[in-house]
């Protein structure tokens, strides 16, 4: 039987979905030859940069407010479905339990990637009755993520 290909539309939207974003985490030995390993059943990992505020008013500013950026942080918040088993997430709970920093790996759609060092500074299990059970936590910065780098596989 043959089958009828659709020419796709010509899109001008430059949008991508929240669905084809992914953290990993690195479960090898080094940081210089990682193998990252995803956090399995992800809903959402929301990354936030930001800057603390300085103030830079005097009595010269004519009544306004002048801010300067200060020192500048960033946090993943996750939200996982929990998966009995699921390395990434184990990987997680560990080393919040060991107190011990994480190597992640934040990766867009075109598998371009950011890298950077965190601390798990909440891990919550949500276990509603009507509901699955989802981790949730967020990866607190410690130090700076690296610049965005091109290309890449997610495997090991």
């Amino acid at each position: 039987m043959a089958y009828t290909v659709f020419a796709e539309p010509a899109s001008t939207s430059k949008a991508t979905a929240g669905k084809d974003y992914l953290l990993y985490v690195n479960t090898g030995a080094t940081e210089t030859s990682p193998t990252w390993t995803l956090v399995g059943g992800q809903r959402s990992g929301d990354l936030s940069r930001k800057a603390d505020e300085i103030d830079a008013s005097d009595k010269t500013s004519g009544g306004w407010k002048a801010t300067l950026p200060g020192l500048r942080s960033w946090s993943i918040d996750l939200e996982s479905v929990y998966l009995a088993g699921d390395s990434g997430a184990k990987f997680l709970e560990a080393a919040f339990l060991n107190n011990k920093q994480v190597h992640i790996k934040f990766e867009y759609p075109d598998k371009s990637y950011l890298t950077g060092w965190a601390a798990l500074t909440e891990c919550s299990l949500s276990t509603p009755h009507d509901d699955v059970a989802t981790l949730k936590g967020t990866l607190s910065g410690a130090g700076p993520l690296s610049d965005l780098i091109t290309g890449g596989s997610a495997d090991a």
